[in-house]
């Protein structure tokens, strides 16, 4: 596997924990969850932002500053879609195009 090859994977798997820590912190923030569940709701998200910064570090290793940072764009992506399933949120047709362009950009970006 290419240098390249698996930077962009580990900047993929990156996204997809930062998106998982963002759900974690949204599930906390509910006022309707007791104590306790709202702390386990914290402490994942804690973890995951934590996780992430070591995965990213490892990005950083196999890619330029200047292809990693816009690929991670696709947290955007990962959140909207992990906030849709799980959180059922409302998302937009325009988001959801914006959501493409996003993707569109990011590939862009990696093969470039």
């Amino acid at each position: 596997m290419s240098t390249r090859l698996a930077g962009v994977l580990l900047v993929m798997l990156s996204t997809l924990i930062e998106a998982c820590g963002q759900v974690s912190l949204k599930n906390a923030a509910g006022v309707k969850r007791e104590r306790r569940s709202r702390q386990l709701w914290l402490a994942a998200g804690v973890l995951c932002f934590a996780t992430e910064a070591v995965v990213w570090s490892f990005v950083l290793r196999l890619l330029e500053v200047s292809v990693a940072y816009p690929m991670s764009s696709l947290s955007f992506v990962a959140v909207t879609f992990l906030s849709w399933l799980l959180l059922r949120e409302q998302v937009s047709k325009e988001r959801w195009i914006g959501v493409f362009l996003i993707i569109c950009g990011t590939a862009l970006v990696g093969i470039g």
